[in-house]
């Protein structure tokens, strides 16, 4: 089955990519579900379910993909957005509008339920997705060196509450690290939201997608 989306993911997973984004119906309108954006995260028979490099590493955030759809996972939980495809199926066919993002916004005041950096196992049980888009206008970036690798964090308010998570949005890492001040004349970001695999008995929230206003 053809499914088609708006690519707002392309992340660092475990050696290989996140690759996630909304549905688009055959006019390229958002699809909703529950009176929400419904998103898909196309994933491979992998041990993270992570997509290999070379597949997704020419597609760009707002490319407007399609992909061949065979199957979700037989485990349910709440990275409802997983599906299975063909890995020679997917291409890019246009660019979604950067004037359109505002609408695919989530409606929730707290990031997966809680104002921390962490779910627990308790919480991720009773938590049914794990993508968000939000809009922040206060924001700030926040980088180091460790263990000789670069890393990037970005601290933003969101609904009055303030979020410190790790970046993993391959092309602003790039981008940073090149230019460290890259965000300083930006007023608005919007920001793709996804929780990690457990580690040490958590589920970290990261910040998979960062697009300028």
């Amino acid at each position: 089955m053809i499914k088609r989306f708006v690519c707002l993911a392309n992340s660092k997973k475990e050696g290989g990519r996140c690759l996630a984004g909304i549905e688009l119906d055959n006019k390229n309108k958002p699809k909703n579900e529950a009176g929400q954006p419904k998103w898909i995260r196309p994933i491979c028979k992998t041990e993270h379910g992570e997509v290999p490099e070379y597949l997704v590493r020419h597609i760009e955030l707002l490319d407007v993909v399609e992909i061949d759809i065979t199957h979700p996972p037989e485990k349910k939980d709440f990275q409802s957005e997983n599906v299975f495809f063909q890995k020679r199926s997917i291409s890019v066919i246009e660019h979604f509008s950067a004037a359109e993002i505002a609408q695919l916004c989530s409606s929730e005041k707290l990031i997966f339920g809680n104002s921390g950096k962490t779910l627990s196992e308790q919480e991720i049980s009773e938590l049914t997705y794990s993508l968000v888009l939000i809009k922040t206008d206060k924001f700030k970036i926040r980088q180091s060196v460790v263990e000789g690798r670069y890393r990037v964090r970005l601290v933003f308010t969101y609904c009055s509450n303030e979020y410190d998570l790790p970046v993993t949005d391959v092309a602003f890492i790039i981008q940073s690290k090149a230019n460290p001040g890259c965000l300083k004349d930006i007023h608005d970001l919007f920001l793709i939201l996804s929780l990690g695999i457990k580690f040490n008995d958590l589920y970290y929230k990261l910040v998979a997608g960062i697009i300028t206003d």
